[in-house]
């Protein structure tokens, strides 16, 4: 059985059986009386209210719980109460024993060592290189590409990248980092967020995709230069490398409370649309969002910059969109370097399309986006940026087609329908 299809089966089983589990719990409606129960967190009983079966019962709950740093101090952000996990609505639906939960935020801190916090963003950046990097070896072998060359291009491009994300997006938030001296500016765009030489305020929060895709490219331009390797190969790895890390490094911003859109059914004149349920059944039962996703994305009024989150209430996952629409594109990239009819060229081709259609459909719905005027008309950077990387991606795979003829993977084993040659396969056996 194909290997990939037995994974399949064994994570079909886990959720089946997990579903089982939940289903254990319930224990029916009670015959005489039933306990209303609000906690904590951490279990911590807030309030209980005894009903009995037959009987109107009154059912309220007990002050919103004013708990900051939740979990352990040392290793948590500032976080706040969002909401009760039962709605007032629902009360009058309980029967049986109930325990109704506060409702937090995630902590955006995944360890903290020796006194520093260590963040999921950070996390999950590091996950989505070294991801990118371990799919890049694999396939350098199928395309006749050294590993030590891949290698020795990750370790400087890599580091290149991350400095032209930052660059990008400080060039775009300059008020924000340039003031008070030349000294404490620098200091704040590489990454010491008081302008002095604090190290407890070190850390990089505000990367551009955009910067570090056009540094990548360019340093690979570079590279394969000096060491006399077909740059459409690379480029393709690049792509596929890219849209995978970027997959897992929206995760990061779900952590953070960052990069998302407005406010569940807009805002009118300064009122939401919906209530604060409404808002939680559309990502929760429209969209079918996991609980720990829809319970996250509830964030207080001005948490953000007021700009950003004017009301509070739940806002729309754009991170969410983002990362599974880059997951599809990730397959289909997969499956178009086993057709033999695709260049090599080809993939970053369509990374530029795919990603930049996407980006302008997110961008229509994020509420702090990078932005700069010209002309007097102020612009979307990411928008602006992603209708040139469409017209080049375009532009791209119709001088590959023209001018590269025959150099596809057609010309590499492992595309669909290959056949390994006898000898190949008498060694194998």
């Amino acid at each position: 059985m194909n290997k990939y299809f037995k994974t399949f089966l064994i994570a079909l089983t886990l959720i089946f059986t997990f579903s089982l589990f939940g289903c254990a719990n319930d224990n029916g409606p009670a015959t005489d009386e039933y306990t209303v129960t609000f906690v904590d967190f951490d279990g911590t009983v807030l309030k209980e209210i005894t009903c009995q079966v037959g009987d109107a019962c009154t059912i309220t709950p007990p002050a919103d719980p004013d708990y900051f740093g939740y979990y352990d101090p040392a290793i948590s952000t500032n976080r706040y109460f969002s909401h009760w996990s039962l709605f007032e609505s629902q009360y009058d639906t309980i029967d049986r024993d109930t325990e109704i939960r506060a409702i937090y935020p995630l902590s955006n801190v995944l360890v903290h060592v020796f006194n520093r916090d260590v963040a999921f963003y950070a996390f999950f950046i590091i996950s989505g290189i070294s991801v990118a990097l371990l799919l890049g070896l694999r396939e350098s072998d199928r395309i006749g590409i050294k590993r030590d060359d891949l290698i020795d291009g990750f370790l400087w491009i890599v580091p290149v990248s991350i400095l032209g994300a930052r660059l990008w997006y400080v060039a775009f938030e300059l008020d924000n980092f340039v003031y008070g001296g030349f000294f404490p500016s620098l200091l704040r765009i590489i990454g010491f967020q008081s302008g002095s030489l604090d190290f407890s305020s070190f850390g990089l929060s505000g990367l551009a995709i955009h910067g570090a895709f056009v540094t990548a490219v360019i340093c690979a331009y570079f590279y394969t230069k000096k060491r006399k390797i077909d740059i459409f190969k690379v480029i393709d790895i690049v792509a596929v490398g890219f849209i995978i890390a970027q997959a897992f490094g929206r995760w990061g911003n779900f952590f953070n409370q960052e990069a998302h859109g407005g406010l569940i059914g807009g805002i009118t004149d300064g009122t939401a649309n919906l209530s604060l349920e409404q808002q939680y059944d559309f990502l929760k039962n429209t969209l079918h969002l996991p609980s720990f996703i829809v319970d996250n994305m509830y964030i207080k009024a001005g948490w953000k910059g007021y700009a950003v989150t004017p009301l509070s209430g739940f806002y729309h996952p754009t991170f969410f969109y983002e990362s599974m629409i880059n997951l599809v594109g990730f397959g289909l990239m997969l499956v178009l370097r086993r057709v033999k009819k695709i260049h090599f060229g080809e993939l970053l081709s369509l990374y530029l399309v795919w990603y930049g259609g996407l980006r302008i459909f997110i961008e229509t719905m994020r509420t702090d986006p990078l932005t700069f005027d010209f002309l007097g008309i102020t612009f979307k950077s990411a928008i602006v940026t992603s209708v040139i990387m469409i017209l080049l991606g375009i532009l791209l795979s119709t001088f590959i087609r023209l001018k590269r003829k025959g150099m596809n993977y057609g010309t590499v084993p492992g595309y669909f329908g290959y056949k390994k040659p006898l000898e190949e396969e008498a060694v194998e056996q």
